[in-house]
C-alpha cells in the first residue's frame, strides 16, 4: 500500500473515528440532558401540586365550618327541617325550592365546584346540580355525622375525577342538617401541569400504575398531605427524539465535512511527503544500477538525513569494496602464482632430463645422440606446448574482463548454444563405454517460459552455458549410449530468472563437490579446472548464483538464478579497465 493511500485511510479513520466518539458522546450526553430535564420539570410539578394542594386544603379547611355555625342561610334550613320534625318529605315545598336556589349561589360565592346541602338521614335539600336535589345519600348522611376537619380526598366516580371535599354540620333538638362541599383536583393539576410542560392525572384506584415507554417518561407523584391520592406525571418524549434527530444530522454533517478536510489535508501531505521520498527512490535506482554518485534529499530535514546517511553508506562501502578488492587481487595474485609454480613444475622435469641427456651423449660423442635427439627435441616441445596451455588458461581467468551488460533474449542465447552442441560435425562418434561409430547423436533440450529480456553480457553467458552443456554431455558420454542434456529457463519471484542445466550422467564425485568450484580442482586427466570457476565468476559478476545438486534419478543439476536488471552496483567490479579479449570457444572443466 502506497504512502498516500495510508495516509488517506489513516486520516480517514482518524476523522470518523473522532468524530463517531464524540457525535456518541455528545448524543448520550444530550439524552442525558434532555431526560434530566423531563425528571426536573415532574419534580418541579410535583413541589407545585403539592404547594397547591397544600394551599387549598388550608382553605377548604376553614371555609364552611363558619356557615354552620352561625349563617343564616343554614340556621333557615335547619328551622324548616326542625318545623318538619327531621323529615325532608315534611318540608313546605316552597321552602325547599327556595333552599334549592340559594345553594348554587352559595357555592359559586365558595368557589366550591359541589355544594350540598343535607339532611341527617342523607336527602340532599339543596345542590349547585338540581338533578341531584331530592335524592338519597347513605355516604353524606355519615360523612355529616362525622366530627369535620381536614379535607379528605374523594375517589373519582364513574366518569368523574377525584375531589378535595369538606363538610360540616349542625345538630340542634335532635336535627341534623349539614353542607358538603367539594373542589375538584383536575383543574389544579391541569394548570400545574400547563405550567411545567407536564401532563398531571389523578391515578384512579384499582388502576394499575403505568410505566415509562419510548413515547413517554412516566412517574408516579405521592402526597403525604392528601392520603391516597396518586397523581401519574407524564412527559412525550417526542421533544427528545426530534432534538437527537437535529443532533445526529448535525454530527453526520460535522462528521462528512471533518472527513473531507481530513482527506484533503493527507492529499496534501501525502504530496509533500511522497514527492521527495519518490525522487529520492528514482535516485537511489539511478545509483543502483549507474555510476556511484550522491543523492540529494528534498522536502524535510529527515528526508535530508536519510540522503545523507544513504550517501555516507554508498560511499563507505565503495571505499570498502576498493580495499577488498585489493586485498583479493593481491591473494589471487599470490594464488596463482602457486598455482603456475606447481603447474609449470611439472614438464620442467622432464625437459631438464632430456637436456641433460643430451648434453652428457654430446660431451662422450655417443654414437646413441643422433637417435636421441628426435626423440629428446619432441618431448621438449611437447613439454613447451603444455606450459603455454597452462599460461593461457590462467591468463584467461586471471584476465576475465567485468559484464558488458546490454538486454539480451536469454532464451534466444539458449537455444543458439543447444542447437550448436545437439548437431554434432560429421563423421564425429559418440564416446563411452561401448560406443560405436553409429550410436545416437547427443540429445540436448530446451525448456523454456516467457521472460523479458535479461540485462547481461551475452558472449559470457555463452560462455556459461556451453561449459555446462559441454561438461554434462562429456560426463554422461563416459557411461552411457544415449547422453541427454536439457536447459530449462523460466521467471522466479523477485524479478530473477532461473536456468536449469540437467544431464543424465553419473554426478560430481561426493568428495569433489565441496571443491566444484574452486579453481584447479577437477576429475579430469586433462584440464586446469578452471571451468566452473570462471562460470561462477561470471555468474557471481552478473549478481546472481549458480549452485550444484544431485538428480533424484542420476545426473549433475546446476542452477542458476539472475537479476533482470542486472548486477546491484556494489557487485559491478570497479576500477576494472581490462580490455575485453576476441570470444573464445570455452574449455570444458570440472
Amino acid at each position: 500500500m502506497s504512502l498516500a493511500a495510508r495516509l488517506l485511510l489513516a486520516f480517514g479513520l482518524v476523522a470518523i473515528i473522532a468524530t463517531a466518539f464524540v457525535g456518541l458522546t455528545l448524543r448520550e450526553a444530550s439524552r442525558e440532558i434532555i431526560e434530566g430535564g423531563f425528571a426536573e420539570r415532574i419534580d418541579a410539578a410535583h413541589a407545585g401540586v403539592r404547594r397547591q394542594l397544600a394551599w387549598e386544603a388550608d382553605a377548604l379547611r376553614d371555609l364552611l365550618p363558619p356557615l354552620c355555625r352561625h349563617d343564616t342561610f343554614v340556621d333557615k334550613a335547619h328551622v324548616e327541617l326542625e318545623r318538619a320534625k327531621g323529615d325532608p318529605d315534611a318540608m313546605e315545598p316552597g321552602s325547599r325550592i327556595a333552599l334549592g336556589r340559594l345553594v348554587p349561589s352559595q357555592a359559586k360565592a365558595l368557589r366550591l365546584d359541589e355544594l350540598s346541602l343535607v339532611a341527617g338521614d342523607g336527602s340532599v335539600l339543596g345542590a349547585e346540580d338540581a338533578a341531584r336535589i331530592g335524592a338519597r345519600d347513605k355516604r353524606l348522611a355519615e360523612l355529616i355525622q362525622a366530627p369535620g376537619g381536614a379535607p379528605r380526598l374523594r375517589p373519582a366516580k364513574a366518569g368523574g375525577e377525584p375531589s378535595l371535599e369538606v363538610h360540616c354540620a349542625l345538630s340542634s333538638h335532635g336535627v341534623t342538617i349539614g353542607l358538603v362541599g367539594a373542589r375538584r383536583i383536575g383543574p389544579v393539576l391541569a394548570r400545574i401541569g400547563e405550567a411545567y410542560h407536564v401532563r398531571l392525572t389523578a391515578a384512579r384506584e384499582g388502576e394499575l400504575a403505568p410505566q415509562s415507554s419510548e413515547a413517554e417518561v412516566v412517574r408516579v407523584l405521592h402526597f403525604a398531605e392528601i392520603p391516597g391520592l396518586d397523581v401519574v406525571a407524564s412527559v412525550p418524549r417526542d421533544p427528545l427524539r426530534q432534538a437527537l434527530a437535529r443532533l445526529d444530522r448535525a454530527i453526520a454533517l460535522t462528521g462528512a465535512t471533518v472527513l473531507a478536510i481530513a482527506v484533503a489535508m493527507a492529499v496534501v501531505l501525502a504530496r509533500s511527503l511522497s514527492r521527495p521520498l519518490v525522487a529520492l527512490a528514482r535516485e537511489t535506482r539511478e545509483v543502483m544500477s549507474g555510476a556511484p554518485r550522491r543523492v540529494e534529499g528534498r522536502g524535510g530535514r529527515e528526508i535530508a538525513d536519510l540522503a545523507a546517511a544513504f550517501n555516507a553508506t554508498i560511499d563507505e562501502l565503495a571505499a570498502m569494496r576498493k580495499r577488498l578488492a585489493a586485498t583479493e587481487r593481491i591473494a589471487a595474485r599470490r594464488e596463482v602464482a602457486r598455482q603456475i609454480a606447481h603447474e609449470i613444475k611439472n614438464p620442467l622435469a622432464p625437459i631438464r632430463a632430456a637436456v641433460e641427456t643430451l648434453r652428457r651423449l654430446r660431451q662422450r660423442d655417443d654414437p646413441a645422440f643422433d637417435d636421441y635427439f628426435a626423440e629428446a627435441t619432441s618431448t621438449v616441445l611437447n613439454e613447451v606446448h603444455r606450459i603455454a596451455n597452462i599460461v593461457t588458461e590462467f591468463t584467461q581467468f586471471a584476465r576475465l574482463p567485468p559484464p558488458n551488460l546490454t538486454p539480451i533474449d536469454l532464451v534466444a542465447v539458449a537455444r543458439g548454444v543447444v542447437t550448436l552442441h545437439a548437431a554434432p560435425a560429421s563423421g564425429e562418434a559418440t564416446s563411452g563405454a561401448g560406443a560405436t561409430s553409429g550410436a545416437p547423436s547427443p540429445r540436448v533440450e530446451l525448456v523454456a517460459d516467457p521472460i523479458p529480456e535479461v540485462s547481461a553480457d551475452r558472449d559470457q553467458l555463452i560462455q556459461v552455458l556451453t561449459n555446462l552443456v559441454q561438461n554434462g554431455l562429456d560426463a554422461a558420454s563416459a557411461i552411457r549410449r544415449d547422453p541427454r542434456v536439457s536447459v530449462t529457463i523460466g521467471p522466479l519471484p523477485n524479478d530473477r530468472v532461473r536456468i536449469v542445466v540437467r544431464d543424465n550422467g553419473p554426478g560430481v564425485a561426493e568428495e569433489m563437490v565441496p571443491r566444484l568450484f574452486e579453481p584447479y580442482a577437477t576429475s579430469k586427466d586433462k584440464g586446469t579446472g578452471l571451468g566452473l570457476a570462471i562460470a561462477q565468476r561470471i555468474v557471481f559478476e552478473h549478481g546472481g548464483e549458480i549452485t550444484y545438486r544431485k538428480a533424484k534419478k542420476g545426473g549433475a543439476v546446476f542452477e542458476i538464478w539472475l537479476p533482470i536488471a542486472g548486477p546491484p552496483l556494489l557487485e559491478k567490479p570497479l576500477g576494472d579497465t581490462t580490455v575485453r579479449p576476441r570470444p573464445e570457444a570455452p574449455r570444458s572443466g570440472a
